[in-house]
């Protein structure tokens, strides 16, 4: 009976490995499962953040069939796309995480296939069972992101490129299937632009090659129609090609991709328009792309540097975070917690990135593995032109547990001298995966709890918003976010002195935001603390400039002190002497009896 074999496109596979593959998905479904519903309980599960927030709040829009993202796609759209179909059917998000565990478990399937195609069945096996409890692919499936959706159609196309060589039908399949992916995230289209060459110059059956481009193209037109109806110009997929491309190339690269929502990036979006003037998607992305390339001009040596950098940090054993850490995150999943590890050279990369290295190295001299090798190297080499972080290598993922079995098979078969090289390659590789680099550094530690207030808050859940922002503030207390916002929370409920305490703290963790002291020094002003009021004003200065001079200037004529007033009318007008002249009409009707004609008049001359 387990020695049945039935023929399929994974050719002839045996009962037995049908019964441990079931068993393989079965397991992969429970952990991807199992860490969703861990999840309901948080208020983040139905109130997303960042791209999930965005891509959910249009997507109700669509299933509304209201107007939603009247410009060009900011993002690729296949996400918005699948959650408006299912908030058709249900308003929840459960239902499109349910979804998304399919399709995930999916994809330990479709490894397995192309596994099994070429190589034996421990092989398939073994990489499926990797794939199956990978703890990142296991987070992204609960994610409302793109990673997911691109990686198992990439596998699909793989595993029908592996037929297309004179086979139309499995090239246009592939070429439909890679389509939407790049729906899903275009990074992928560099890699369908080598396929369709290399079916176009090595194919038996030039229509094949037809096929396939064909099929790529048919996803991506409604999409390239839908943006040059807004933009009046070519936009194939999404304008947030540019932005990225500028965020991993420029001279201030770790500064500028630490850069977090809030609103030093609200001032790095805004720079087309600042700097050049630019209104709309497509011209920003063009002058970010411009900003790019120019510092690949001026610099190309540190320009390539960084990119061999980036590229190291494709393999490296740390999941970079980029919306959301996997390591704050896994302690409220008891599956996270089990499935990633602590610390880098740990679960899930620790040793599979090594290893899947080895496996590539042993694998280049076997034709039969191009395939897989210039999908992983594609996605290695496209991410690398942007930034790396842990989702944006999702897609890649199961092809690296495939090669990494291989490096382990390889080490099982070897003589013994071969074996100690290979064992040496992947512990060299290892020190070198498992190297500390400042992305690989970055912590959002704070945010979770961050954005559960802000959730809370806007349901009106305010006791629950400040302990939220608390516990934020004390997993990083670094990061001014939290302590403003707990500081408007504190305001909410009647507690001015504490608020004031709590932007202070922001302030002194951010001082290029002068929101923070002004609304301490309020605060204090307020509760009649004009002295606090008068220190915030002062110790913002610096890049308060003038108006926080002027500030402290009223407030000191309010406690009475026509001396130190002057110096701050004084300290205003050097900084900016054509603000304080247009400011002088209204401070001086609005503090009139508060001086003397002395000070007036010396105020008149310092304005003069």
């Amino acid at each position: 009976m387990c020695s049945t074999r039935e023929s399929s496109i994974l050719g002839a596979v045996t009962r037995r490995e049908r019964v441990a593959l079931l068993v393989i998905l079965a397991a992969a479904f429970v952990l991807r499962l199992g860490h969703v519903l861990a999840l309901r309980g948080d208020v983040l599960f139905e109130h997303p953040v960042l791209d999930e927030d965005r891509y959910v709040e249009d997507a109700r829009l669509l299933a509304a069939d209201k107007p939603f993202e009247q410009a060009p796609f900011w993002q690729p759209p296949g996400m918005l796309y699948f959650l408006g179909l299912t908030l058709r059917l249900s308003d929840g998000l459960l239902l499109p995480r349910l979804v998304q565990v399919l399709a995930s478990t999916a994809a330990v399937a479709l490894i397995f296939a192309i596994a099994r195609r070429l190589f034996d069945a421990r092989v398939a096996l073994v990489t499926a069972a990797l794939v199956a409890g990978h703890g990142m692919l296991v987070f992204s499936s609960g994610e409302l992101l793109a990673a997911t959706w691109a990686g198992v159609f990439d596998l699909l196309a793989v595993l029908l490129l592996l037929d297309a060589d004179g086979s139309p039908k499995h090239a246009t399949g592939a070429g439909l299937a890679l389509g939407v992916s790049a729906v899903f995230a275009a990074v992928i289209l560099p890699f369908a632009v080598v396929v369709g060459l290399g079916l176009l110059i090595g194919a038996k059956d030039r229509r094949a090659a037809l096929a396939f481009g064909a099929g790529v193209v048919l996803p991506i037109l409604p999409v390239t129609y839908r943006n040059a109806s807004f933009a009046g110009e070519l936009v194939l997929v999404s304008t947030n090609g540019g932005l990225n491309f500028f965020l991993g190339n420029n001279e201030r690269y770790i500064e500028t991709l630490s850069i977090r929502p809030g609103v030093h990036w609200g001032e790095l979006i805004d720079r087309p328009l600042r700097e050049a003037h630019l209104r709309g998607r497509p011209a920003a992305s063009s002058w970010f792309l411009d900003q790019g390339l120019a510092f690949w001009k001026a610099h190309p040596a540190q320009a390539l540097g960084l990119y061999l950098r980036k590229v190291w940090l494709f393999f490296h054993a740390a999941e970079i975070p980029r919306d959301t850490d996997v390591y704050a995150v896994r302690s409220g999943s008891r599956v996270l917690a089990a499935l990633v590890g602590p610390r880098p050279w740990l679960l899930p990369d620790g040793w599979l990135m090594p290893a899947a290295l080895v496996g590539m190295g042993v694998s280049l001299r076997e034709r039969r593995l191009l395939l897989p090798l210039a999908f992983v190297a594609a996605q290695a080499l496209v991410v690398s032109m942007f930034f790396v972080s842990a989702r944006y290598r999702v897609p890649a993922l199961p092809f690296l547990a495939l090669f990494a079995v291989v490096a382990a098979r390889d080490v099982v078969r070897a003589a013994p001298r071969a074996r100690a090289g290979l064992l040496v390659a992947a512990l060299g590789l290892a020190v070198v995966a498992w190297l500390p680099a400042r992305e690989t550094k970055l912590t959002f530690a704070a945010e979770p709890d961050l954005y559960r207030g802000l959730a809370h808050r806007k349901l009106g859940q305010h006791g629950a918003a400040l302990a939220a922002f608390q516990r934020a503030t004390t997993a990083d207390p670094a990061d001014p976010r939290p302590w403003f916002e707990l500081a408007v929370s504190l305001r909410s409920l009647g507690k001015p002195l504490e608020a004031a305490a709590a932007w202070e703290r922001a302030g002194a963790a951010d001082p290029r935001d002068v929101r923070a002291l002004r609304l301490a020094a309020t605060a204090r002003s307020m509760a009649g603390d004009k002295r606090g009021a008068i220190a915030d004003h002062a110790a913002n200065a610096a890049f308060g400039g003038a108006f926080d001079h002027l500030q402290c200037a009223a407030l000191y004529l309010d406690l009475g002190e026509s001396a130190p007033a002057l110096d701050a009318v004084r300290a205003a007008f050097a900084r900016d002497p054509r603000y304080v002249r247009m400011q002088a009409p209204g401070f001086r009707a609005a503090l009139e009896a508060k001086a003397d004609a002395a000070f007036w008049g010396s105020f008149g001359e310092i304005v003069r």
